[in-house]
């Protein structure tokens, strides 16, 4: 292999890494609600709903391809073992799963459980289309709503191009939910982007903010704040950003940048579904191309 093919396949190495690490890390610097800066580990043996709910899309796309009955059957069995950090809106549509075996028609709000489940997708980039239909699909599973599937959609999208090592998911984004009969709200917040780096939007505090202002804010600040690691610490101190997110949110910035950087005592204090996340990213590494 030459040098420069080598140094790309570490890059993406790298990304894979920082995307898997960086949904743990980052939601262990959003879990104490008050703020300060605090990594706050799970309880041992515990996984977060944002870690659990990714983890089981992430070993049906290890087999080979998603079956979502079973898919549904792995968040039920966490949801009755741990649910650790299962908001209202994921109960509901947990406890509907277990007891109908069914995705539940109507919730009482929009999900962001949604936004975190489906971002393990975004390593299926080589297949576009399953990667899109996918992605819907498995976030109409816990929101039957079609805006936040595509919210959630837009979240993927960007995701996996950072991945590539692309930093301009814009177009990518408009361009599927047009295709995808995106309501005019959705496409015109992420159209307005990159217009005013200055317009940031408000950061979606509490425990069960609205999916789309979540994913609006996440794509805002994934484009328009180039130091990943200050934003992180910046979002740490405030507070109020639910871990569900704070996952979202790591997981973008480093599929993006990597995690190199990243403090030591933010890894090592993250738990050991670190351990888990970078093995994961490993055998990833040394599966045989697609392509």
């Amino acid at each position: 292999m030459e040098p420069a093919d080598r140094l790309s396949v570490d890059a993406l190495a790298a990304r894979r890494e920082g995307f898997l690490v960086g949904a743990v890390v980052g939601a262990a610097l959003t879990a104490s609600p008050t703020g300060g800066g605090v990594v706050v580990a799970p309880p041992a043996g515990r996984q977060r709903a944002a870690i659990a709910l990714a983890d089981a899309l992430l070993v049906e796309l290890a087999g080979g391809g998603v079956d979502l009955r079973r898919l549904a059957g792995r968040w039920v069995e966490w949801h009755q073992a741990d649910g650790l950090e299962a908001d209202p809106l994921l109960d509901l549509a947990l406890h509907h799963l277990g007891d109908f075996d069914a995705p539940i028609a109507d919730l009482p709000g929009g999900s962001i459980a949604a936004l975190a489940a489906v971002l393990p997708a975004a390593l299926a980039s080589a297949s576009p289309r399953a990667m899109i239909a996918g992605s819907f699909h498995v976030a109409r599973m816990l929101d039957p709503s079609d805006t936040t599937a595509l919210a959630a959609l837009g979240v993927v999208l960007a995701a996996a191009a950072f991945l590539e090592g692309r930093r301009d998911f814009i177009p990518d984004v408009v361009a599927t939910l047009r295709a995808n009969d995106a309501s005019a709200s959705l496409l015109d917040a992420i159209r307005n982007i990159p217009r005013d780096p200055q317009a940031e939007p408000p950061m979606p505090r509490g425990g069960a903010p609205d999916p789309v202002a979540a994913a609006n804010w996440l794509l805002w600040v994934a484009h328009h704040r180039p130091r990943g690691v200050s934003l992180l610490r910046d979002v740490s101190l405030v507070g109020g950003l639910a871990p569900t997110l704070g996952a979202v949110l790591g997981a973008l910035l480093g599929a993006r940048d990597g995690i190199d950087d990243w403090p030591v005592a933010w890894i090592d204090g993250a738990g050991e579904d670190v351990v888990l996340r970078r093995a994961i990213a490993r055998r990833l590494g040394a599966a045989p191309s697609s392509g």
